[in-house]
């Protein structure tokens, strides 16, 4: 399966296309701060409970995060590989950006498949499997999640995390991993907030009321329902946690199968063990 050229997304009106990937200016949030200032309304992760979380950073900065798959793979979103993947460092078990961390793991990106079937904008089928040059050493920090096995019903609790901004429409990034919770919605009401856009290969989750979200520099992370790696951050409106806007996830359970057979098709080649997934 050859990598498939990434050219910049266009915008849809009121849509925010660049989700977590953007280079624009912010500010670090260093460790004091205030409680509240989190992933929109979230907090910060328990040290070491989100092994499988990685950060992209480009130049030293976090642009997009992922989620460990498997020791040498990566599946984070394709819209994430539009400004590039040559100049893209995989930083695994990391926790505070500020802080060089005994539990980190870097890697460079050997190969990147995109989806067959990736669509632009809205981010039909937004994913991106990174192969990594060597594989993660496992441990208590750094380990992988499994895909989910089933698509999400209406209501799952969910927890998403990443470095993602922590004001919207302003832009302040955390020094700590941030996590929250959030509900997945219906497809009818997903539809009903993004005026018909949303895909199979999509579904949205957040919190009715309002003020905690997923938000710009997330994207390419991991909403974990259940245990398993069920959504991959995606897209959503260009404000973040408004009362009855949730963000959009790319729907790991239709992509599932790709991934399987696009590792063993790379495997069939190698002569390196494949870890199944």
């Amino acid at each position: 399966l050859a990598p498939l050229a990434l050219v910049p997304a266009p915008l849809l009106p009121a849509l925010t296309c660049s989700l977590g990937c953007s280079s624009a200016s912010t500010a670090l949030l260093p460790n004091s701060a205030s409680e509240g200032e989190r992933i929109i309304g979230g907090r910060n992760c328990r040290f070491g409970s989100r092994p499988y979380q990685v950060a992209l950073l480009r130049n030293g900065r976090v642009t997009c995060g992922g989620s460990l798959i498997a020791p040498k793979w990566v599946l984070t979103a394709a819209h994430c590989g539009r400004r590039g993947i040559s100049s893209l460092r995989v930083h695994l078990g990391d926790y505070n950006l500020l802080v060089k961390e005994p539990t980190e793991q870097i890697r460079r990106i050997r190969n990147f498949f995109v989806h067959p079937s990736y669509n632009l904008c809205p981010r039909d089928n937004d994913f991106m499997l990174l192969e990594l040059d060597e594989p993660a050493q496992l441990n208590n920090y750094v380990n992988t999640i499994n895909l989910a096995t089933r698509c999400p019903s209406p209501g799952t609790r969910c927890s998403v995390s990443g470095w993602g901004t922590i004001r919207s429409p302003q832009r302040l990034r955390p020094a700590i991993l941030q996590c929250a919770d959030l509900y997945s919605v219906s497809q009818a009401r997903c539809q009903d907030v993004y005026w018909g856009r949303i895909t199979e290969n999509m579904f949205c989750a957040g919190v009715e009321q309002g003020g905690i979200s997923s938000c710009k520099g997330d994207s390419g992370g991991p909403l974990v329902c259940n245990g398993q790696l069920q959504g991959v951050v995606s897209w959503g409106k260009s404000v973040c946690a408004l009362p009855g806007q949730p963000r959009v996830f790319a729907n790991v359970c239709k992509a599932a199968e790709w991934v399987r057979r696009t590792i063993r098709r790379k495997f069939s080649t190698q002569k390196n063990k494949w870890t199944q997934i």
